[in-house]
């Protein structure tokens, strides 16, 4: 399980990028709502998607009596990606790929005299070496300072909503599908011009103060629902084009491309339960806005909260969690 927090623990939580965002308001807020649906395709397959939240407090979740159901209605868990299957010398070359700079570069050389000024405090503070951040990228950098606050804050990334559900896919020996390669995942950030990705470890260094406070806001409104709270933080970064180049390229082309693969896997006819960050699940091009354009029937169950509780309380027995169906279950009741 180390393996796994230790990819996902490298990927930003949507917070903590939006955060980075001066936020613009969308024009029609929608009321708040469980970031839970089920998409069926035409092909009769269901797809029960279940926006997450890529790091959280030492909290046991309570699943309502829906999610319960449609979990154990699935035939199998989907996640973004699972780290806990790849080597460790691949995941060290997929870092080296797409995160650290050339031989022949330092991160001075790549960065202006502004975020060079702003970042020496702030790796002092984070008792970070200098040396190794020179030899990092900017979008690298900024998640690895991200992360250390995460961690001196309290919030592991093996304490997910999907870390928690890939446990419990574990101990019931669920089998765990992918809609990204770790290399996919990390090439997207690769990507960003490196005008973007200075602009994001500025905007990071410059919001540091504030950082986890806007971080407990934001998770604050997942817990609630507060959809027009997280689509003003996504939304918002749209109306700066470097930050623009971040939403299209880490949010939008990866919509794309793990819409069409939920797409095929839901014409296998089956029952999957899809768990991936709530800032891919909300917006105009959001995964169930691109599955409903493949004539997908999207329903939306806004009443379908998860409940965290304080590890020493029990989950409540009044949840049903009804027994697993199979194929000859469903035969005897027709």
């Amino acid at each position: 399980m180390r393996r796994l927090a230790g990819a996902l623990g490298w990927l930003l939580p949507v917070a903590g990028w939006l955060a980075c965002a001066s936020p613009l308001p969308p024009p029609a807020p929608p009321p708040p709502a469980a970031f839970y649906w089920q998409a069926t395709s035409p092909a009769g397959g269901d797809l029960f998607l279940l926006g997450s939240v890529h790091i959280g407090e030492s909290r046991e979740l309570a699943l309502p009596a829906r999610i319960a159901t449609d979990w154990q209605r699935s035939e199998t868990l989907v996640l973004e990606m699972d780290g806990s299957g790849i080597a460790d010398l691949e995941r060290l070359e997929s870092f080296h790929r797409y995160g650290l700079l050339p031989p022949t570069h330092t991160l001075r050389d790549v960065v202006g005299a502004e975020t060079w000024q702003a970042l020496l405090p702030a790796l002092r503070d984070a008792r970070y070496p200098l040396d190794a951040a020179s030899r990092m990228r900017p979008w690298l950098l900024a998640q690895m300072l991200m992360q250390l606050d995460f961690a001196a804050a309290g919030y592991d990334p093996e304490n997910g909503v999907d870390a928690w559900f890939w446990r419990r896919a574990a101990a019931e020996r669920r089998p765990v599908l992918t809609l990204e390669t770790l290399d996919e995942q990390l090439a997207s950030f690769g990507l960003l011009s490196p005008a973007a990705e200075e602009r994001l470890l500025l905007d990071m260094l410059e919001q540091r103060d504030a950082f986890m406070e806007t971080t407990h806001e934001i998770l604050r409104a997942w817990e609630r629902g507060d959809e027009a709270q997280l689509l003003e933080r996504v939304l918002g970064i749209r109306d700066d084009p470097l930050l623009a180049e971040f939403y299209q390229t880490v949010f939008v082309a990866r919509n794309r491309r793990m819409a069409e693969r939920l797409a095929g896997l839901a014409d296998d006819g089956g029952r999957h339960f899809v768990v991936v960050g709530t800032g891919h699940l909300i917006g105009p091009e959001s995964i169930p806005v691109l599955l409903a354009a493949r004539g997908f029937r999207i329903e939306r169950f806004a009443d379908a909260f998860l409940e965290a509780l304080p590890l020493e309380l029990e989950i409540p027995e009044s949840i049903p969690v009804p027994p697993a169906q199979g194929p000859e279950d469903e035969d005897s009741e027709e």
